[in-house]
């Protein structure tokens, strides 16, 4: 063989050699993109999953926080209506009070006649009919 051929097929491996790492090396820079973008959608798998859930946790707080705005409100319109009874009430027995005073009040004398006047009153109540 001539030396320029021996040349030629030793730098052709030579040549293949570099190709070949190259091709090693972007093989491997694949498989490390590929396995980076798995990892990456598990990743937002797991980010929507756990969005997901938050959201449903969420929905289920308005749902319960609703219900027990309703009742409160609606223990809050009882109160009110009790309250307007309780006010009624008040008013009635303030006038019955009022009315009760107003006639002790005519049964009161004056302190000079209060022992002679006090015990015929009350011991005879049907003496003045």
């Amino acid at each position: 063989m001539s030396p320029s051929l021996t040349k030629a097929g030793s730098s052709g491996s030579d040549v293949d050699a570099p190709n070949a790492m190259s091709d090693d090396k972007r093989r491997k820079r694949m498989i490390s993109n590929r396995e980076s973008a798995r990892r990456s959608r598990m990743k937002r798998q797991k980010q929507m999953e756990g969005l997901v859930s938050e959201k449903s946790i969420l929905e289920r707080k308005i749902h319960e926080d609703n219900e027990k705005y309703v009742a409160v409100w609606q223990n809050h319109f009882a109160l009110e209506s009790q309250n307007k009874i309780l006010r009624d009430e008040k008013m009635k027995l303030a006038e019955k009070l009022k009315n009760l005073q107003h006639i002790l009040a005519s049964y009161e004398v004056p302190e000079s006649d209060k022992d002679s006047e006090v015990s015929d009153k009350f011991c005879e109540p049907m003496a003045g009919f």
